[in-house]
């Protein structure tokens, strides 16, 4: 009996399984983001290019739209390869370039010295429509089946074949090199124009102040000698001679030396001479203008001696105005 009761609650508790309490979920909270790692496996190109080597990268072509007749580029970022080598390698010689009915190659160029190699392509299309380039091998690189999409100037309107739109002007290839050099070359030329103008004018300056001042030093030595002739002939210059004369050593020295001394007496010029940075100049023109105006006011005729002395002392002065300006000039 006891057997029987102990066989049939074994059996109740294998076919019954008795309830076990499951563990809820752990909520998440819904500002946690979830991320799903994906690969995405592809190859990258320029608008309107296609390629059938492994071994490019990307294809950029340069413009993204080109039209029958136009210069263009393709540039081919390359897989790097151990053979490479670091000089860069040109093909511009005709016979040695791809040839092709709907294209035509013009110079190819492997350049190296990036991370990653290019090539570059420059070419002109012939055909409108996706075309594809001729086979060719450059350095350790044989590209092949590499399709441009070309643009034809027609395109299907309402009326048939109409001209397509105009292309952005800076999209046409040189005109931006064009349009910045214009500008650089404009703003250069302001910029000469402008220093030209100030360096010009503080030089013109000098270049005048210098031929008036051997204008009127030739000046002198032309009156001085006329006044010699005279002396020399027995004759006597006028009192105008003599104010012409002392009115060109006056310029002439405030010319040369700076010193305004055009509207002063002799006295005036006596009792300044000490102020003067150079007496001695200052002093003799004091005497002089002293002297003339005696000649030229007292009313008596004025005798070949004082004449003569007038003529030496203005000779004398000339001298050492011209002196004493070679050496500020050196100093």
């Amino acid at each position: 009996m006891s057997r029987r009761l102990f066989l049939n609650l074994l059996l109740l508790l294998i076919l019954v399984p008795l309830p076990v309490p499951i563990p809820a979920p752990i909520p998440l909270p819904l500002h946690v983001p979830m991320f799903v790692p994906v690969l995405v496996f592809g190859e990258t190109a320029g608008k309107g290019v296609s390629s059938g080597t492994s071994e490019i990268l990307s294809a950029v072509q340069v413009p993204p739209q080109v039209y029958v007749g136009d210069r263009a580029r393709l540039v081919l970022t390359m897989v790097p390869k151990a053979s490479l080598g670091n000089r860069s390698i040109v093909i511009d010689v005709e016979d040695k370039l791809p040839q092709s009915k709907t294209m035509q190659i013009s110079r190819l160029e492997l350049e190296p010295h990036s991370k990653n190699p290019r090539i570059i392509i420059d070419f002109i299309p012939l055909e409108p429509g996706q075309i594809t380039m001729p086979s060719f091998e450059i350095g350790p690189y044989f590209v092949s089946k590499q399709a441009v999409e070309v643009s034809s100037v027609l395109e299907s309107g309402q009326s048939g074949p109409e001209t397509a739109p105009l292309e952005e002007p800076l999209l046409v290839p040189g005109t931006r090199l064009l349009l910045y050099s214009a500008l650089f070359f404009a703003v250069l030329v302001t910029v000469l124009v402008l220093a030209l103008f100030i360096w010009g004018s503080a030089w013109y300056g000098k270049l005048q102040t210098w031929v008036r001042k051997k204008r009127m030093s030739r000046d002198l030595k032309q009156t001085l000698q006329r006044f010699e002739q005279v002396l020399t002939q027995g004759a006597y210059p006028s009192p105008g001679d003599v104010g012409t004369l002392l009115a060109l050593l006056r310029n002439y020295l405030e010319l040369v030396m700076g010193f305004p001394c055009v509207a002063k007496t002799g006295r005036e010029l006596l009792a300044e001479a000490g102020g003067s940075g150079f007496p001695e100049i200052v002093i003799q023109l004091g005497n002089l203008v002293t002297l003339s105006d005696a000649l030229r006011f007292s009313g008596k005729e004025a005798s070949a001696m004082d004449l003569r002395q007038l003529c030496a002392d203005s000779r004398r002065l000339l001298l050492l105005i011209e002196q004493t300006n070679k050496g500020r000039q050196r100093a």
